[in-house]
């Protein structure tokens, strides 16, 4: 049985004055919300944003939050008729639709925008382009490489590292793309960058080898999942929060086991 802070309700009225179909409206709505918790928005925010939206129309909400899907069922206050949709939920972190999402509810709620306006508004931050992917792997790289140096490594360990994270990063990416599944494939790639992060180990290069082998696949840890477990925990979505919880431990298993077998192979001690 979900737990009664899983849902909401909007009961501020706020007149209108168009008519809006409930189909579309819990249509739009359950888009909007699979789009957002896709993303890595808190179950929070979610229903903070869907229930400002569903005020614009003059119209109730109630957003049931699951790890996989999204549940949106809208009344109309005036003839109390509702009407239920479903959406499924993807996983890929993506900052700007969040942030671009929050400020639509915000630009409909504020300018009045009409069920039209919204869906096309919602239709162009779907298109919208992400950082291409050589460019992340090459920030993530450089990211992991300032984690070593944070965590003393020297300048050998530190290139080595962003080496590992370069290919690993990568070969994570594709792999998910070709729909293998994403266990399998951190387990991949973190094997593949420890391997990579042992060279200098291998090649007695440095002083630091064991801080590269540590800090080679720490890009892997699924901190944003933690956190809005976290979020989603403290705010009594206990669905959710367990279940981004085992998402986020069965990532760190597999990272943890993908380093294993790296040094497992290299025989590193």
């Amino acid at each position: 049985m979900l737990a009664p802070t899983t849902m909401m309700k909007t009961n501020a009225p706020l007149p209108s004055n168009e008519a809006c179909a409930l189909p579309r409206l819990a249509q739009f709505l359950s888009v909007y919300a699979a789009m957002l918790l896709s993303c890595g928005s808190t179950t929070q925010r979610v229903q903070k944003n869907v229930e400002r939206i569903a005020q614009r129309y003059d119209a109730s909400v109630m957003v049931t939050s699951m790890p996989l899907h999204v549940d949106v069922t809208v009344i109309d206050r005036q003839t109390q008729a509702s009407h239920m949709a479903t959406e499924m939920c993807s996983r890929g972190i993506n900052f700007y639709a969040i942030t671009a999402l929050s400020a639509l509810s915000w630009r409909i709620f504020e300018h009045m925008l009409s069920l039209e306006a919204a869906q096309r508004e919602l239709e162009v931050i779907k298109r919208h382009k992400r950082i291409p992917i050589w460019q992340v792997t090459l920030l993530a790289g450089v990211a992991n490489a300032s984690f070593c140096r944070l965590f003393e490594g020297d300048y050998w360990a530190m290139a080595f590292v962003f080496l590992a994270t370069v290919c690993g990063f990568y070969m994570r990416c594709r792999l998910v793309e070709q729909h293998i599944d994403f266990r399998a494939a951190t387990i991949l790639a973190a094997c593949v960058s420890t391997i990579i992060a042992c060279g200098p180990h291998l090649f007695h290069l440095g002083a630091t080898p064991e801080v590269a082998v540590a800090t080679s696949v720490l890009y892997l840890v699924p901190g944003i999942p933690f956190i809005n477990s976290f979020s989603d925990l403290i705010n009594g979505h206990y669905i959710c929060a367990i279940g981004r919880f085992l998402w986020a431990m069965e990532t760190t298993v597999c990272l943890g086991l993908g380093l294993w077998l790296g040094n497992l192979i290299i025989n590193f001690h």
